[in-house]
């Protein structure tokens, strides 16, 4: 990790002199394509990854991140009762400031690079090429999730087209899908001996883990067509019978995080502690409280992983989560549950890009619907043993088996949930236990896409009875490509637009 990070340390100087000063066009460019090598520029680019995931707004390191926006609208974070931190959020408040970052960002500081990285000519830097594909699908998937019709064929043609068309949001998945398969056929033909062992901050050179991530992505993908009415069967028996499998372990991000200003992981930047610290927050630490709802559900299914993921309350030592906008005394900070020992393990944590559990919950799902072969209760127990594995939950599998196998309740308990049909409930539901608060944006659209899980309550004085599915097109596009930036409703952050949210 030392190598990785000095290579990162070096690739942003070299870059220092190549930026660009706007953050206001997807064109804008962060490295010149005389800046880097592939070699050079790969690491930085993941760290912009995992930026753009945990802490888009690297600069003012309010947090702003998918991960926020997901958790909270998933019904997973809360506020506080005495910070007034996301009152915004939670009152559904969406305009086109909100988050604004993370569509910046994404394509400013971290699509462009790899784009550079996969256009570089010779066939020894293939792998990079590879990995550059995977990641530039995975990252334009959650802008279409989050907005729907977003720039591709147009973007990143730097001066010559700063103000980009728009295209199809079904067309970008379909074309990013495809690039999935053509990154994994660059894999398999790579030239031999050229394996970007020292500088690849996520899989360390394993092309064959970065194959099995470019699958799992695809099945992701795939699943979140599930309401649309198309027949993706065909795509459902390649991903099955290619041979590649699904990632079997957390895939994340550690380009030599420390215990440092500026360096320490961006998750733990926002809600841990500050450098050198064990005990002085940080900006969002003392604000950040898991949803009374979430919460409640851990506490009444007698959930092991709660003592990992929160503290008990300093005031009386209960587990307290916060309802949703209720800014009063009895939800003060030391009156309600932090985040615990399983989220907040220290500065150089790696940073999670996909859980190990959510590839198990994503083939379980497939499989109950019939879409994959398997067994759909194993695939799914299997999720929940390495959820608690995660979380790091002592002697975890057999708690994690105890605990499905003694719950009253058809949302944790397998053969009940098969009693009671409602067996992609129980998955979802789970999913969102073992993700909220590390794939917040992952379970905010489970969410959008089941309407799991049930009986998350819409927050005091929201804006809206209905929970937001989308972000708005930022202010920023409005400014710089006001003739190509796609008309919204004034209700366009609650009604669903992108093409598969039916």
């Amino acid at each position: 990790m030392k190598n990785i990070k000095n290579i990162i340390l070096l690739t942003i100087l070299t870059l220092s002199f190549s930026c660009s000063d706007s953050y206001l066009d997807v064109n804008g460019s962060s490295a010149s394509p005389s800046s880097a090598s592939p070699d050079l520029l790969l690491p930085a680019a993941q760290k912009n990854s995992a930026d753009m995931l945990y802490n888009a707004d690297v600069l003012n390191g309010s947090g702003d991140s998918f991960n926020l926006i997901g958790s909270i609208h998933a019904g997973v974070m809360a506020d506080a009762g005495d910070r007034v931190w996301y009152q915004p959020e939670q009152q559904y408040l969406i305009i086109n400031t909100t988050y604004q970052r993370i569509w910046n960002n994404t394509f400013t500081l971290t699509l462009n690079n790899y784009v550079f990285i996969e256009n570089f000519e010779g066939d020894i830097y293939d792998n990079y090429k590879a990995i550059a594909k995977i990641m530039k699908a995975f990252h334009y998937a959650m802008l279409v999730d989050t907005y729907g019709d977003v720039p591709y064929t147009e973007a990143f043609a730097r001066g010559s087209n700063i103000q980009p068309a728009y295209d199809d949001d079904k067309a970008v998945y379909d074309i990013i899908y495809d690039e999935l398969n053509l990154a994994i056929n660059m894999i398999n033909d790579a030239p031999a001996g050229t394996l970007p062992a020292t500088t690849d901050a996520m899989f360390g050179g394993n092309m064959t883990t970065w194959q099995e991530f470019a699958n799992t992505l695809k099945l992701r993908m795939l699943l979140r067509q599930v309401n649309t009415g198309e027949d993706l069967s065909s795509k459902y028996s390649e991903i099955e019978n290619n041979g590649i499998g699904f990632i079997t372990a957390t895939a994340a991000i550690n380009p030599g995080y420390a215990d440092q200003t500026d360096q320490q992981n961006p998750f733990f930047t926002v809600f841990g502690f500050v450098p050198g610290s064990t005990t002085t927050p940080a900006r969002n630490n003392e604000a950040t409280r898991g949803n009374e709802f979430f919460m409640n559900f851990l506490v009444d299914n007698g959930d092991d992983r709660i003592s990992r993921l929160f503290l008990p309350a300093a005031s009386d030592g209960e587990f307290r989560g916060v309802p949703q906008n209720v800014y009063v005394d009895e939800f003060r900070t030391n009156a309600t549950s932090a985040l615990g020992p399983g989220l907040l393990i220290g500065s150089t944590q790696p940073l999670q890009v996909m859980l190990g559990s959510e590839s198990l919950f994503l083939q379980a799902e497939a499989v109950q619907r019939g879409l994959l072969s398997g067994d759909a209760g194993t695939l799914y127990r299997n999720g929940i043993i390495a959820s608690f594995t995660e979380l790091g939950v002592p002697s975890a599998e057999t708690a994690a088996i105890g605990y499905e196998a003694g719950a009253f309740s058809n949302k944790i308990n397998w053969n009940l949930a098969v009693a009671a049909g409602n067996e992609i409930e129980a998955i979802i539901t789970q999913k969102w236990v073992a993700g909220g608060f590390i794939s917040g944006f992952e379970v905010w659209m489970d969410r959008v896409r089941t309407g799991f899980p049930s009986g998350i309550p819409i927050p005091v004085d929201a804006r809206s009875p209905i929970f937001p599915s989308n972000l708005l097109y930022p202010e920023t596009e409005l400014a710089t490509n006001p003739d190509n930036v796609p008309i919204q409703g004034d209700n366009a952050a609650f009604d669903r637009h992108t093409f598969w949210m039916q």
